[in-house]
């Protein structure tokens, strides 16, 4: 088959279950191109971007990628008055697009003017990542500038953050287009149906993890109690709780290390707080990190930390890859009661869930793990195997395989 995948910034760090698709489908014998808003921000990127060859498969349609609300807005006008020139001189009016759709997605401004020197349109199908990419999408099949069946799959700020900004009928359009929809969890689908979308165009299609390259790494009880986390430093992630939560295991006369993998706005403020309660020999911000030496991180763990939150701009997790990974290196992982989290981790049973900002919360829960290595063994099994059985990449790929397969069948 032939394959687009429809990103916004790529290659991401933060998203190897984008990149778990595009190499897996590639691995199957599939042609896979991508096209993306623009090239992640910093130098580091996962191995298999370049093991894949992904840059030489990848199109970029707004290369000046400059930040700033100014520079943005500036850049848009100069850019729509361009293409409306060029559609008015050229007596191009095929994409029948209205104004108010450039006005209100400014994005399809630089795809119309890369789609029409960049040909995609014998894609067979489109893969869009995230709800507002398959907005994107969609748009441009309308155009008649791609062609092909859209899937696209919702992950979480897309379901709640987005259509706060929006409104509740942000994906009007796309819930009544043909376009299959994918959100990772039953949570997210839920959502879905109640924005307005058909419930018998939603398949549940769960992210995963290639449990190859995880290793069992059982947690073991040492004089040091090891957490770690990997993430980006924003609201939504709870890492402010995590600290607090640590800081109380600490004032209790345990010993703990902490480290957070991780950059992002927040991070002036989590540095504040490691200073201000004197936790510089206990807590560490050690970066972005690649896959391969989050691994290495989580090996000499005991315990992987995610406490999630719904953030105050709505934006939420999806269920973190984070999480999956570790559960298949047979660590115990806390986290909380936020968006699909529970349909991965199910509380006492492979893992451990408290409410979301609940600081005592996490620090009773890992305490009372601490104070329980007997239990680990079973936690630990039970967690690698419904990774193993439910969010295993491989078994996840083939699923999507069949499903692209039967609606190319159905089209012809």
């Amino acid at each position: 088959m032939k394959i687009l995948f429809f990103v916004g910034e790529f290659p991401k760090l933060s998203q190897t279950f984008i990149l778990n698709q595009i190499t897996g489908l590639i691995e199957a014998g599939h042609d896979v191109k991508i096209i993306a808003k623009r090239r992640a921000p910093g130098q580091r990127v996962h191995e298999d971007v370049l093991n894949y060859s992904l840059d030489e498969k990848t199109v970029y349609y707004d290369r000046g990628g400059k930040s700033g609300k100014a520079w943005k807005a500036l850049s848009i006008f100069r850019n729509l008055i361009c293409l409306e020139a060029s559609r008015f001189f050229s007596g191009r009016g095929d994409e029948h697009v209205a104004l108010k759709d450039l006005i209100r997605y400014p994005n399809l401004i630089y795809l119309i003017r890369t789609l029409h020197h960049v040909d995609l349109s014998d894609r067979e199908i489109i893969m869009a990542h995230f709800g507002p990419n398959g907005i994107l999408a969609e748009k441009c099949i309308e155009m008649g500038l791609l062609k092909g069946k859209l899937f696209t799959a919702f992950h979480g700020y897309d379901m709640l953050r987005y259509v706060n900004e929006k409104g509740v009928n942000a994906y009007d359009s796309l819930f009544h287009s043909p376009a299959v929809l994918l959100p990772i969890s039953d949570f997210w689908k839920k959502r879905c149906v109640s924005l307005g979308a058909d419930p018998d165009r939603i398949i549940i299609h769960r992210m995963g993890i290639d449990l190859k390259k995880f290793d069992s790494h059982p947690a073991n009880p040492g004089r040091v109690l090891r957490i770690v986390s990997a993430a980006r430093f924003v609201e939504k992630k709870g890492l402010e709780y995590a600290i607090a939560a640590v800081a109380q295991l600490i004032k209790k006369g345990y010993n703990v290390s902490y480290e957070i993998a991780g950059d992002g706005p927040m991070k002036e403020k989590m540095e504040g707080l490691i200073s201000i309660n004197h936790l510089g020999d206990h807590i560490r911000l050690s970066g972005w990190k690649t896959q391969e030496e989050w691994i290495e991180i989580m090996k000499d763990a005991q315990i992987v930390l995610a406490p999630s939150v719904i953030a105050d701009d709505g934006d939420m997790e999806g269920i973190p890859v984070q999480l999956m990974e570790a559960m298949a290196m047979g660590k115990i992982v806390v986290s909380t009661f936020h968006s699909g989290i529970p349909e991965l981790i199910h509380n006492e049973r492979n893992g451990f869930l408290v409410a979301e900002r609940d600081t005592e919360g996490l620090a009773y829960t890992i305490e009372q793990i601490m104070k329980h290595p007997e239990n680990w063994p079973e936690i630990a099994e039970n967690a690698r195997r419904i990774v193993s059985e439910e969010f295993n990449i491989h078994v996840q790929n083939q699923k999507l395989i069949d499903l692209f397969e039967e609606e190319i069948k159905k089209s012809t």
